[in-house]
This record gives structure tokens, C-alpha cells and sequence, in this order.
């Protein structure tokens, strides 16, 4: 929705996106973050608790595994335009 207000030429206000809602892995925040024409983070609020609840190491593991993939995505991965994408 954003990167088409963006495409029609729509004044915002907002120069930075925090993308929200049922993103369950690095994969799919990476694949958001390149999709989104505008500066962008993700939060992975409803994962993260799930281990939140359960113990300390639990959730550090969880956090040190996101960012580790996260970082591995950036290096080595790109994410391909769709034909719906290309105008």
C-alpha cells in the first residue's frame, strides 16, 4: 500500500516505515524491508514473546538467531522484482 501511494505520486508525511504484523521470521523481514520503497524496520512482537515467556536463554538464542540471519540474507540474497512489479 505504501509503495503505491508512493508510485502515484501522493504527498506523505512520514519518511521511515515500521512494518508490523504476523512477520515470523528474518526471511520475511528482509524480503519486506527491500519490497518497501521507503526506509524501513520490522517487528516480530507476537514471535518474540512466544519465547519471551519460556526463559532467558531461550529468547537471547532466538534474538542471536535473527540477527545472524538477518545479516547472512543482506550478504547473500536479493530479492527479484515480479512481473506485477515492473510497470
Amino acid at each position: 500500500m505504501v509503495n503505491k501511494i508512493i508510485d502515484e505520486g501522493q504527498d506523505i508525511k512520514t519518511k521511515q516505515i515500521i512494518i508490523s504484523g504476523g512477520i515470523k521470521s528474518f526471511l520475511q523481514g528482509y524480503y519486506l524491508i527491500n519490497k518497501c520503497k521507503l526506509p524501513s524496520i520490522y517487528g516480530q512482537a507476537s514471535t518474540f514473546l512466544q519465547y519471551a515467556k519460556e526463559d532467558y536463554e531461550l529468547i537471547k538464542q532466538f534474538i542471536d538467531y535473527q540477527v545472524k540471519g538477518l545479516s547472512l540474507a543482506y550478504a547473500f540474497l536479493r530479492v527479484k522484482e515480479s512481473k506485477s512489479d515492473v510497470k
